[in-house]
């Protein structure tokens, strides 16, 4: 499997993102551990999720997260970390750093009205992870991709309804008056 830089890239910039949004939340959020850390540990968990999506775990699985998110752990090893930890919740739970997002992308929206797109960024790249893993074995499982389709739009149900910014797009919301 070729590495595809500008997944690599994508990835390290949401990360650079994080520092952002950790400086956004200092007064309102007291975090543990640095958000990129929470977030490298919550796309490894969304990638094993994913890996066992189809009942078997390849090499190609393992190497994507070697490869891009700096874990490197064998397929018999995914499928020991998978079996004594709770990667099905996965699925159902919005991950914190995505609702940290989200919470900062409404914060500078209240304070300034500018919106901001980390949030959406953030989306976009567990979008394009999600696609490249499922590919990464150069065979599409039916499961897999419904497993990445379901995360996903919990992921963009979250937005719709928790992203201030969102919510003013609606089209609930009355239209803009135009001046004439």
């Amino acid at each position: 499997m070729n590495m595809d830089q500008e997944l690599k890239q994508t990835i390290e910039c949401v990360y650079e993102l994080c520092e952002e949004v950790e400086k956004t939340l200092q007064k309102t959020v007291t975090l543990q551990n640095p958000l990129k850390a929470l977030l490298q540990t919550e796309l490894m968990m969304y990638v094993m999720y994913l890996t066992v999506s189809d009942d078997r775990i390849e090499l190609s699985e393992s190497q994507f997260l070697r490869d891009y998110l700096d874990y490197d752990f064998s397929p018999d090893e995914i499928a020991t970390f998978v079996q004594n930890n709770s990667v099905e919740t996965f699925r159902q739970t919005v991950p914190y750093t995505f609702q940290l997002f989200v919470k900062a992308d409404n914060l500078l929206y209240g304070r300034h009205g500018k919106v901001s797109l980390a949030a959406c960024a953030l989306y976009q790249m567990y979008e394009t992870i999600g696609l490249a893993l499922i590919s990464a074995d150069e065979e599409i499982d039916v499961q897999e991709y419904h497993d990445l389709a379901d995360f996903l739009t919990m992921l963009k149900a979250y937005m719709d309804q928790h992203l201030d910014s969102a919510k003013k797009r609606s089209v609930h919301s009355p239209p803009p008056n135009k001046k004439t």
